[in-house]
């Protein structure tokens, strides 16, 4: 039975220690799926998808317990703070890099049809709306935006909802409910069933529920124990290389692992999630998905004038740590100005 004490330790994590090493092995995934040896086959593109599927998971979960948190505290949700916050996060370097993309397509696509289609695509790309208007049909230039155009609609959204919705009960409801529709219509193969991810959903119920002592002492029986984040590991295995798996049971699957993950600190995974090189990588993933496909571009150029091999192996290791270095001056020289403005509209 889990005791009153951990779910004590639990309200009062500051840094879920964990997550961050999440964040690597998802962007890790990313980055392998657009530079997979082509022996891979469909099996490398799916990890991609699941990189973002985790992504996905550890935003939802995080945003709506800080939410909850904030609440708790002060009695309400300063609405105008959190956008702010957000704000300052993810917009500066999106639209840095967009800038980037802009002179590149000028430069080198010009004409092209990948390029014309760029510039029709700009509108959407620059209001966080490629998720609803941009087909990734056929070759699309700065293509993975649409993940975070998801995210930035669920930011939206989700807020203003929980502040409505008042009960945590109600919102455990509602977020059932999307949930429920969100399984039918994959199931239906209907082509907006992917618009509200799954596991943006389920983490913020997982945050709902752990916010409580019961809910905490339910989740507790699956996902309390120290080898829970490695079995559930073990599962998601078969969605590297079976991309046959239900996209209902991955986006599962990810949420149990973030639980797994900030239901205790020692876990069997910890060790691995908190070492340093994958504490780094998480911490600079936000810039490292972003400028992932600028270093893979480059990195073929490269590859290709001290005729390399310009794909598989040497183009995944090759751009891993290009991308971790730009991310990191990023980062440092960047967002790190930003950030510190964000650290004084905390609550």
């Amino acid at each position: 039975m889990v005791s009153a004490a951990a779910f004590s330790r639990f309200r009062e994590q500051r840094y879920f220690g964990s997550l961050d090493g999440l964040r690597a092995l998802s962007i890790i995934a990313v980055i392998w799926s657009h530079t997979a040896p082509s022996w891979t086959g469909a099996a490398g593109a799916e990890t991609g998808a699941n990189g973002v599927t985790l992504f996905f998971a550890i935003s939802g979960f995080l945003i709506t317990t800080l939410l909850l948190r904030e609440r708790e505290r002060h009695g309400s949700i300063d609405l105008k703070a959190f956008y702010l916050r957000r704000t300052l996060r993810i917009f500066p370097l999106y639209y840095a890099v967009l800038l980037i993309y802009l002179i590149a397509v000028l430069t080198f696509e010009n004409g092209t049809e990948a390029g014309e289609d760029f510039f029709s695509n700009l509108k959407y790309f620059a209001t966080y709306t490629s998720n609803l208007f941009v087909p990734l049909d056929g070759r699309v230039i700065f293509f993975f935006a649409w993940s975070l155009a998801t995210e930035e609609q669920f930011y939206l959204i989700w807020p203003p909802l929980m502040i409505l919705l008042g009960s945590q009960g109600r919102a455990l409801t509602l977020l059932g409910l999307v949930m429920a529709i969100c399984v039918l219509a994959q199931w239906a193969n209907n082509p907006w069933a992917g618009i509200v991810p799954i596991a943006i959903t389920g983490g913020c119920a997982l945050a709902i529920l752990l916010h409580s002592e019961k809910g905490y002492a339910l989740c507790h029986t699956v996902l309390g124990h120290s080898a829970s984040g490695l079995a559930i590991l073990a599962l998601l295995v078969p969605a590297l290389v079976w991309p046959a798996l239900p996209d209902t049971l991955v986006h599962v699957l990810c949420v149990a692992l973030v639980g797994a993950c900030v239901m205790r600190e020692s876990h069997l995974l910890s060790g691995l999630l908190r070492c340093r090189l994958l504490a780094y990588i998480g911490t600079v993933s936000y810039g490292m998905y972003l400028f992932h496909m600028l270093c893979k571009n480059l990195m073929i150029r490269i590859l290709g004038a001290l005729n390399l091999e310009q794909e598989g192996l040497a183009l995944f290791f090759s751009t891993l740590a290009l991308v971790v270095l730009v991310a990191g001056l990023s980062y440092r020289y960047f967002e790190s100005f930003f950030l510190r403005l964000k650290l004084g509209l905390a609550r």
